[in-house]
């Protein structure tokens, strides 16, 4: 059973964009307002297209190049925030974080290559790079699913950087030493599913919950892993140091095997 709780594939997206440190209900708040900048740019981007015009295409692709160095001055993002959100009273949009920055990067080579392109005498070649890259925003826009992040990530997973959860051995000695499970799911999916040994904290609360991660040492899980990294995330913006990423509750079995 699915909850309102649990992260849908568009707030997944926002996860591997660099949103990591939101809650679902924030990723909720977040998902519309999210697809004004990608959504004005690639207008812009397919009218240029059309008309054949390199300049239009220098233009937009010096927005996606500014917000790279400046992560909360992209000028679209300072429409919405100053203008259309107040619209339909939605929240703000909060920095970019570095991989939907690089996204941005990503697409402002591919403009100034299109317009480029263009400028040498070569529509065709322009108008496929300018086409591909519609593409991929248009997945952005109607799935928050990047590519450029995903490529990001899976790199960062190969180097070694990615924040990936603990090791069981080093779980098994966390546990030793006193560590307790915490449980992020929510209430109701906590009481179905109501692990051994484990107390819950949900993590649209987890803000209100600090000071008691303050006095242990956590593990913390949830369904699929993706939760209790956020819940990790948070807990570091609070300066909490205690705290690990179990990652999914299907790995208690073996952790509990193991002690």
């Amino acid at each position: 059973m699915t909850t309102s709780d649990e992260l849908t594939f568009q707030q997944k997206g926002l996860f591997q964009q660099g949103y990591q440190h939101y809650s679902p209900g924030e990723l909720r708040q977040l998902e519309w307002g999210l697809r004004f900048t990608p959504g004005v740019c690639s207008a812009i981007t397919a009218v240029a297209l059309y008309l054949q015009e390199p300049i239009a295409l220098f233009v937009v692709a010096f927005l996606g190049m500014y917000a790279f160095f400046f992560p909360a001055g992209h000028p679209m993002d300072l429409i919405y925030n100053h203008g259309v959100r107040h619209l339909f009273g939605a929240v703000a949009l909060p920095e970019n974080p570095l991989p939907r920055r690089m996204a941005c990067l990503a697409a402002g080579v591919m403009n100034s290559a299109a317009a480029i392109l263009f400028l040498v005498g070569l529509p065709i070649a322009a108008i496929a790079v300018g086409a591909a890259l519609l593409v991929l925003q248009v997945i952005v826009i109607t799935t928050h699913f990047c590519t450029l992040s995903y490529v990001y990530e899976y790199l960062l997973r190969a180097l070694g950087f990615w924040d990936v959860p603990i090791e069981i051995s080093q779980a098994r000695q966390l546990m030793a030493e006193g560590a307790v499970i915490v449980d992020v799911r929510s209430q109701t999916e906590y009481a179905a599913e109501m692990m051994p040994n484990s107390v819950n904290m949900p993590l649209e609360n987890l803000d209100d919950s600090v000071e008691e991660f303050r006095k242990i040492k956590s593990l913390l899980v949830c369904q699929s892993g993706s939760r209790s990294h956020i819940a990790l995330e948070k807990l570091r913006k609070h300066g909490v140091e205690d705290a690990y990423n179990f990652g999914p509750i299907s790995r208690l079995a073996d952790l509990q095997a193991s002690t």
